[in-house]
């Protein structure tokens, strides 16, 4: 079972307390104790951060700890959601109880990131295929942030207070699935599955008893040397690993850096935020590097890396004074405790635990104080100084979130460069993997960091976010993040495009090799954007980026980085050359009137407020000739689609085929005739509403095929499918379309040639037709095949033309879409369809059971079927054949009803039966109203002619006397209509379906439409 087990109070307050998960589990025989822990920067997925020996290899619980947010009823949970859609609010909203009691629902949010623990909709589990990954999500919309507790003891009942020591279940509220532990592929991960593991959950800090300006476990804060503004620190990225592990005193603007942040971490899991007394032992963190505190031989002071900051080298204490030692710290309790160290009040001694040693600095040579900016090394000492004290400066939130996305984004970044590093030097052989994956969601995020503010903000609160924007881009461009950036484009411009980086480390990877390096390009432009001390370093560096230029895969990041240098450092601006401003240009011929390209051009020609007479010339001289449309940017590029007038589906027992290929020829091809590219997009639309919704999510166009297929049943879904080398469009390409509803599966070609990668296993319910939508400067052409446009290339084995599926009644046409100016999507038919795949629908008349009276007609009907049948063939030519030949007009069948093969016999049997029950079904009453009427009814005389090489002359009933009523005439319609439908319902079984002419079975039949019947 899934056990939670609470101890923070009887009455558990839900207001800032904090907790952590724990499960216990065997790995290789061996007693394992986890925490649960997210990132939530760069990664939303759980893992597990282990405790097992906490006291020689510290846990990093500041990624552990969550906190109770909100408690609630179930049902009141489902009112608060429900109000929620209303209001399309993805905020928590509803007071909540402040007492947790079993069955009700609780939100935890991650304390670190903000974001809130959750049941994702993705799985990445290879042993379990029911299981859903565990994660963070940022907002609080739906159900899948809301876990219920529940009492894993008999003890205890719903609707009860949640006891301290009590074990609990927790169980997902939108997937329903248990908090789970599963071990796969070589590593533990969490999910949410239906198999379920023990945890517990220690309390961590109670939010409410917490004493404002006091010292607690868990706190980024700076040492500050008392008289001399000095604080503890390292030595700044700009040096080595190794070098960065000494630690020392440094004054001046360091203790605005990161790297003067270290985090106070207590040895024990429980309660570890609670008040710090003196005496208490504990560790110091380095925040940016994540190493700890270490006292090593001769008393010398360095940074231990996490898996060997045992407690004998790590462990700290601060002491009040240095002459009256405090009393050692007496057994710890459970709870906040009370607080001893004031931030900014307290002076603090920091003493070794285990050799009682005090933190002190090596004396420096008097010359050296007086020249000024001396670092001072930190040192271990018996006595010390007199002036050794300490003051706590606590960091903002902010500031402590930001050296923690440092560190982890320092860590990734170096270790992706020496994957890269490693592949270089091995070669494509290698088996190494790149954490491409981690990468890209770390980018994306990254530049969401420093987004900044948007315009509808208040003016204040503007200021105050562009403020924490500028605090962050300085805090990493003070711990080396922008040169880690550019080592990083370095090592990715060594390959030349996609298909080269694919090589190296495989295809999947290879595939986002350009947008990560349009994203490296991103991010370095947000670090830089609004900050002219960033954008003075590349000042000088004009030649680099706009050398990069060159390569289209980035050189959308490139000119955001290029503008934000030009408009943040006019100094740039003197030493542009008209190579520069050349290579610029050449990109509106690439781009087409790209908004980036002219933003960097018009930062060249102004200057704050001022006019560059020498590079408006310039511009002018090399952009305005041969582009006339040139200031013509709001031209509006209408885009209009077509499609013909054939509709697609499948569904059981339907008769329509199930493989159709259709082609489109492109005429015409202008690149950019406004200043948007030129739009083309050929897909098979599915509408099953009647009409096509239009839905964001449509892949753009820029003069590069992509083929897409779009579903609009429950919203719209686009998704897009290219060769990895693109092909630009040209007049005369041909591009081919296959659609097979029978696996489902759409595929293209261009030119005959495929297109890499299919679309499968959509959903097929629906109609699909065919559609192209094209922009200003295109023009194309279906072709359909035979008369409707003869293909260029052949359709591959067992496809249809399209021009088959066209009903015989019905005449092929083009329409043409609606209005798409203010949309780019892709608008299906206006009216309500009509024609849909022929599905026989036959009377049931599997409950109708016949009055005896009627079983005794069943045959003479049948026979006179026959007889009627046999008449009509002899008047088409047909005579007696012991095999059937349709071109001889030959028929074995052509014989007296008693003489008929058994098959034939029966089935003419079975029909007459089926008509009788469907007369009965349909609610006619069936009677005999003379029993001796088959006795008096005549039988037709008919000439010799109608006499067979046999001898057997037909003779069926004359019914020339029988009049029907209006009535009755409907009923044949009826029952013509139903001896179609059993018959087509017939032949789809036997493999046959629709087409304009018969051919062999298992392929198109003629007949097989609504409104036809052949026998």
């Amino acid at each position: 079972m899934v056990l939670l087990s609470l101890s923070l109070s009887l009455s558990l307050g839900l207001q800032d307390d904090e907790v952590v998960l724990q499960c216990s589990t065997t790995i290789q025989k061996e007693q394992q104790k986890l925490c649960l822990a997210a990132e939530g920067f760069g990664n939303r997925l759980c893992f597990l951060e282990s405790i097992s020996n906490s006291k020689n290899v510290p846990p990093d619980l500041s990624i552990c700890t969550f906190v109770l947010e909100q408690s609630l009823s179930v049902r009141a949970l489902q009112e608060m959601l429900a109000n929620t859609e209303d209001k399309a609010d993805g905020t928590a909203q509803g007071g909540g109880h402040r007492t947790l009691l079993y069955g009700h629902a609780v939100l935890l949010r991650h304390s670190y990131s903000g974001m809130y623990l959750c049941c994702l909709s993705t799985s990445r589990s290879s042993t379990d295929k029911l299981a859903f990954d565990v994660g963070l999500q940022e907002d609080t919309t739906g159900e899948a942030c809301w876990w219920t507790i529940h009492p894993a003891s008999k003890q205890r009942s719903e609707g009860e207070k949640v006891r301290v020591g009590d074990d609990l279940i927790l169980v997902s509220i939108s997937s329903e699935r248990y908090l789970h532990l599963s071990y796969g592929n070589g590593s533990l991960h969490v999910d949410a599955a239906f198999q379920q593991t023990l945890w517990s959950v220690a309390p961590i800090c109670s939010g409410s008893e917490v004493a404002q300006g006091f010292l607690i476990g868990g706190d980024v804060l700076r040492l500050l040397h008392g008289h001399m503004d000095e604080c503890l620190t390292v030595p700044s990225g700009e040096h080595g690993d190794e070098q960065r592990r000494a630690v020392h005193y440094e004054g001046g603007a360091v203790s605005s850096h990161a790297r003067s942040l270290w985090r106070l971490e207590t040895l024990r899991v429980v309660w570890s935020g609670s008040h710090i007394r003196w005496g208490q032992p504990f560790r110091l963190r380095h925040v940016t590097t994540g190493k700890y505190l270490s006292l090593i031989e001769d008393k010398c002071l360095q940074l231990m890396d996490k898996e060997k900051a045992d407690i004998k080298s790590t462990a700290f204490c601060f002491r009040s004074s240095k002459e009256k030692l405090d009393p050692g710290v007496k057994k710890e309790v459970d709870g906040m405790g009370f607080p001893d160290i004031k931030y900014g009040d307290s002076v603090c001694f920091i003493q070794h635990v285990d050799t009682y040693l005090w933190l002190t600095y090596q004396t420096a040579d008097a010359k050296c104080v007086r020249m000024g900016g001396v670092q001072r090394k930190a040192i271990m000492h018996h006595e010390g100084h007199m002036d050794d004290g300490l003051t706590l400066s606590r960091s903002q939130h902010e500031e402590s979130r930001t050296a923690r996305v440092i560190r982890s984004t320092v860590f990734l970044f170096n270790l992706f460069i020496r994957g890269l590093d490693t592949l270089r030097k091995k070669g494509a052989g290698s088996t190494l993997e790149l954490p491409i994956e981690s990468v890209s969601l770390s980018l994306q995020d990254l530049i969401g960091y420093f987004q900044p503010p948007g315009d509808h903000l208040e003016h204040e609160d503007k200021q105050n976010r562009l403020r924490a924007l500028k605090n962050r881009q300085n805090l990493f461009q003070e711990e080396g993040m922008i040169s880690l950036v550019l080592e990083c484009i370095d090592r990715l411009h060594v390959y030349s495009s996609a298909a080269h980086f694919a090589e190296a480390v495989g295809r999947e990877a290879g595939e986002s090799w350009s947008s990560i390096l349009n994203s490296l390009y991103q991010l370095l432009a947000a670090l830089i954007r609004g900050n002219r001390k960033n954008c003075a370093q590349f000042s000088g560096s004009l030649d680099w980026l706009v050398s990069r230029l060159e390569r289209l895969e980035a050189s959308s990041g490139i000119l955001e980085v290029l503008h934000c240098v030009l408009v943040e450092s006019p100094e740039a601006l003197n030493i542009i050359k008209e190579g520069h401003i050349k290579s610029i240009i050449s990109l509106l011929d690439k781009h087409g009137r790209n908004h980036k390209v002219l933003d960097v051009l018009c930062s060249l020609c102004v200057c704050n407020g001022v006019a560059v007479r020498s590079n408006q010339n310039l511009i002018c001289d090399n952009l305005l000739p041969g582009r006339d449309l040139l200031l013509q940017t709001r031209l509006v590029s209408h885009v209009s689609s077509m499609r013909p007038n054939i509709f697609l589906g499948v569904s059981d027992g339907s008769a329509q085929y199930r493989k159709w290929y259709y082609e489109l020829i492109v005429d015409q091809m202008l690149p950019f005739v406004t200043a948007e590219a030129t739009h083309l997009r050929v897909v098979c639309v599915c509408v099953c509403t009647g009409h096509d919704q239009p839905g964001a999510g449509s892949p753009s166009l820029n003069v590069v095929l992509t083929v897409s297929i779009r579903q609009t049943s429950s919203g719209c879904i686009a998704r897009s499918v290219s060769s990895p080398n693109q092909h630009l469009l040209r007049s005369e390409d041909v591009v081919s379309c296959c659609l097979d509803l029978s696996v489902p599966s759409i595929s293209f070609r261009i030119n005959g040639q495929p297109v890499q990668g299919m679309f499968e296993n959509f959903n097929s319910d629906g109609l699909f037709f065919p559609v192209v939508s094209f922009s200003a400067g295109v023009k194309v052409r279906f072709l359909l095949g035979g008369r409707h446009g003869e293909f260029k290339f052949l359709p591959p084995p067992g496809y249809a033309p399209c021009c088959e599926a066209v009903l015989p009644r019905e005449k092929l046409k083009l329409e043409a879409g609606q209005d798409q100016t203010a949309a780019r999507d892709l608008l299906g038919p206006t009216v309500t369809l009509s024609q849909a795949a022929f599905t026989p629908t036959p009377v049931d008349t599997s409950q109708i059971v016949l009055p005896p009276h009627l079983e005794r007609i069943r045959e003479k009907l049948a026979e006179n079927i026959h007889e009627l049948w046999v008449m009509n063939k002899i008047e088409l030519g047909w005579t007696f054949g012991a095999v059937r030949d349709d071109n001889k007009r030959q028929h074995p069948c052509l014989v007296e009803f008693s003489k008929l093969p058994e098959q034939e016999r029966s089935y003419n049997l079975q029909m007459s039966l089926e008509t009788l029950k469907t007369l009965l079904a349909l609610g006619c009453h069936v009677g005999l109203a003379d029993e001796h009427a088959v006795e008096k009814v005549k039988r037709m005389k008919l000439s010799s002619t109608y006499q067979l090489s046999s001898g057997y002359k037909p003779a069926p009933l004359d019914l020339n006397h029988i009049k029907l009523t209006s009535t009755q005439e409907a009923m044949v319609d009826k029952l013509a209509e139903n001896a179609h439908n059993v018959w087509a319902r017939d032949r789809i079984h036997q493999g046959w379906t629709y087409g304009i002419q018969q051919v062999t079975p298992a392929v198109p039949h003629v007949c097989l439409f609504t409104g036809v019947c052949v026998y």
